[in-house]
């Protein structure tokens, strides 16, 4: 009875702070909603940015303030703890900036509904994982890619003779057959 009562008291404790966690920004903003072809050239520059998991923690990035060119390709390495996730989380506003701004081709990001920002940025994550269904589904959930786009972003990561080899090429369903796609 009493282990009962103690999980009914804290599931009340849990539904009353997860309705006190604030929204995030959202999906959409008509007025500052981009244009379709945005972004056009790629450039990200960082002015006096700063960042933290929450109000009242210390910083966890420090004014960082840089340039990143169109299609020039960066590494961003450090030790644990250096800040390199919270740099990412931050470029897709999972944690919003303490101070300072994002552009991307001269648009402030903190202006942009989350769904306008977050569907136009890709990350490839370290370890790459596929989910069930075609290639195909996975390099474009969305289905708003041309066939022939897909190839051209393909050819560009070095994987077009890797995916030509494929029984079914982009149709091949990726937990078909055994083979590592990883």
């Amino acid at each position: 009875m009493t282990t009962e009562l103690e999980t009914n008291i804290i599931a009340v404790e849990r539904v009353k702070e997860y309705s006190e966690i604030p929204r995030e920004a959202p999906l959409i903003i008509a007025e500052t909603t981009p244009e379709k072809t945005w972004p056009q050239k790629g450039e990200i520059v960082f002015s006096n940015y700063c960042v933290r998991y929450r109000n009242g923690l210390d910083l966890v990035l420090k004014d960082i303030t840089c340039r990143i060119q169109p299609s020039e390709k960066i590494g961003i390495v450090g030790r644990t703890g250096a800040g390199k996730s919270s740099l990412l989380l931050g470029l897709f506003r999972i944690i919003e900036s303490a101070s300072g701004n994002i552009y991307i081709d001269g648009v402030d990001i903190s202006k942009l509904g989350l769904h306008h920002l977050r569907s136009k940025l890709t990350i490839i994550p370290q370890e790459p994982v596929l989910f069930s269904g075609t290639l195909r589904m996975n390099l474009d959930p969305f289905d708003v890619h041309l066939d022939t786009t897909i190839w051209r972003a393909l050819e560009h990561a070095h994987l077009k003779s890797f995916v030509e080899s494929l029984p079914k090429k982009l149709y091949h369903n990726c937990t078909e057959g055994g083979e590592n796609l990883r």
